[in-house]
């Protein structure tokens, strides 16, 4: 009888084999460690939240102040 793996063949992937998460990776949300479905959170409802959050300006990128110019190129304005 005789091995079909030779010391130097290349290993075969398990087909349902999920991927592991990265060592020290952890949900900015909660800290719980990731999950391959809803990376870089733990779960749906972290994204959720995160999501949220986004939405409801929580999170934003500070900018200089600008003055608002009548007539500016704001598509929206004066509806």
């Amino acid at each position: 009888m005789t091995d079909s793996r030779s010391p130097g063949a290349p290993q075969r992937s398990q087909p349902h084999a999920q991927p592991q998460a990265q060592a020290g990776t952890n949900c900015p949300i909660c800290g719980r460690p990731t999950e391959p479905a809803t990376r870089p959170f733990c779960s749906k409802r972290c994204a959720d939240i995160d999501l949220s959050r986004w939405l409801g300006g929580v999170y934003r990128i500070e900018g200089p102040e600008t003055a608002d110019v009548p007539g500016g190129s704001d598509p929206d304005e004066g509806l």
